[in-house]
């Protein structure tokens, strides 16, 4: 018996010494506060073990709807509860309760910042991480916007280079967005609906040479002239021309004619019409005292004595041009051309002469064509002439030209055969021919 006591109060003693050790070894947790007593209202608590009833809900506490009501439709911007399985927000600690304190971070010395992590105190970037390739935003969660592409460094786009893409707006100039495309031209040339002034009118610099050879060979005049039509102002033009002349009868003598200066402008009078208006000074170059008759008289006469103020001596020539061009059709140029030359006398010579000089043309087609011209030369003053001149007492010369032409946008030829009717240089192919030839040009 005495045994059996001990050995129990052993067992008591160790049992003991266990609590004591296990209850020093966990953490001491904070007193629960004290619940109010329950009310007489409350009921009887039951017993242990026993079925629970349903917890009674406080006064204005919303609770969730039981499984297998249909719920009501959702009220914009009241709270909704989560979803079953959804992860639970944290919960929001009542007012006034004590907070556990945060844990401590781990003592030891500071570790420096892993690499490419930003330093202390230096300010955040504005580009939030990049999320891992794996991440979804929950759907009809609003995550962050996506940045949109960046923009090509290359002027113009990738594109720019490629064969048919549309160069960038900058990259077009004012007249190119403004006009569009320029129209397309017909490889011919010019059309009448093309511009304002009609190709023979247009600017150019240009060689113009006529020969003449009588029917015995003994006489020959070569006519050379340059000639330049400068474009001054809208469709006007500042002309020049520079005569030259080569006689070869018993001896050769070159010969620099009256230059002239002037201009003339172009004025389009309706769709396929166009008048020409202007005039030119002559300067006194060629002077009969210092060059023989026979050094000039063939060179005017190559040309069946057309523009003759250019190789008359001792004058000062004004020279007043009207002419008119029309288009019949798409083939059909039509021209005329009526000048009258008033000839001031100089140094030796005393009498004022006038001559009228005039002249129509037909050609068929625009870039190459061909016509017929007939030139005509009115001296009703020449029967008294005080310089000595072949034309002298020769009131009218008449003379045509078949010519051919070709027309283009940067340059132009003529050439044409001319035959005087004139009782002293005709009849044509008989006694005396001569051969016309232009070429030149386009300034404008």
């Amino acid at each position: 018996m005495p045994r059996r006591i001990l050995v129990l109060s052993s067992l008591s003693w160790l049992a003991a010494t266990l609590a004591v050790a296990s209850s020093a070894a966990q953490p001491a947790t904070p007193r629960p506060a004290a619940s109010p007593a329950p009310s007489a209202s409350a009921g009887t608590p039951p017993a242990p073990g026993a079925r629970q009833p349903p917890a009674t809900p406080a006064p204005g506490t919303p609770q969730p709807p039981a499984s297998g009501t249909p719920q009501p439709p959702a009220t914009p911007g009241a709270p909704q509860p989560p979803a079953p399985g959804a992860p639970q927000p944290p919960a929001t600690p009542a007012p006034g309760t004590l907070q556990p304190p945060a844990a401590p971070l781990p003592s030891g010395p500071p570790q420096p910042p892993a690499l490419g992590a930003p330093e202390a105190g230096a300010p955040e970037p504005d580009a939030s991480p990049l999320a891992p390739e794996g991440a979804q935003t929950a759907p009809g969660a609003a995550g962050p916007p996506s940045d949109p592409a960046p923009p090509d460094r290359k002027p113009g786009g990738v594109e720019a280079g490629r064969k048919g893409s549309t160069p960038a707006p900058w990259a077009l100039s004012l007249s190119d967005t403004e006009l569009g495309p320029p129209p397309a031209r017909a490889s011919g040339g010019r059309t009448i609906d093309e511009g304002t002034v009609p190709l023979s009118q247009r600017g150019a610099i240009g060689l113009e040479t006529s020969s003449f050879t009588g029917g015995d060979g003994a006489v020959s005049g070569l006519a050379v002239a340059l000639f330049a039509r400068m474009p001054f102002a809208q469709h006007t033009f500042l002309d020049v021309r520079l005569p030259f002349g080569l006689a070869m009868a018993e001896r050769t003598d070159a010969v620099l004619g009256n230059v002239t200066l002037g201009a003339h402008h172009v004025a389009r009078v309706g769709r396929t019409f166009w008048l020409t208006v202007g005039g030119d000074v002559g300067l006194a170059t060629l002077s009969g005292k210092t060059h023989h008759h026979a050094s000039y008289e063939p060179v005017s006469a190559s040309r069946a004595y057309w523009d003759l103020h250019e190789y008359f001596p001792s004058i000062l020539p004004i020279h007043a041009r009207l002419g008119a061009e029309a288009h019949v059709g798409s083939l059909v140029i039509g021209r005329f051309q009526l000048e009258p030359v008033l000839y001031i006398p100089l140094g030796r010579n005393k009498e004022y002469e006038v001559a009228i000089q005039h002249a129509a043309e037909l050609q068929i087609g625009h870039g190459i064509g061909g016509g017929v011209r007939v030139q005509g030369m009115a001296l009703p003053t020449f029967d008294n002439v005080s310089i000595r001149h072949a034309v002298a007492r020769n009131l009218y010369v008449l003379a045509i030209e078949p010519f051919l032409a070709i027309e283009r946008n940067l340059a132009f030829l003529r050439t044409g055969l001319l035959l005087p009717f004139d009782e002293e240089l005709g009849p044509p192919l008989d006694h005396t021919w001569g051969f016309h030839f232009t070429a030149g040009v386009r300034v404008d």
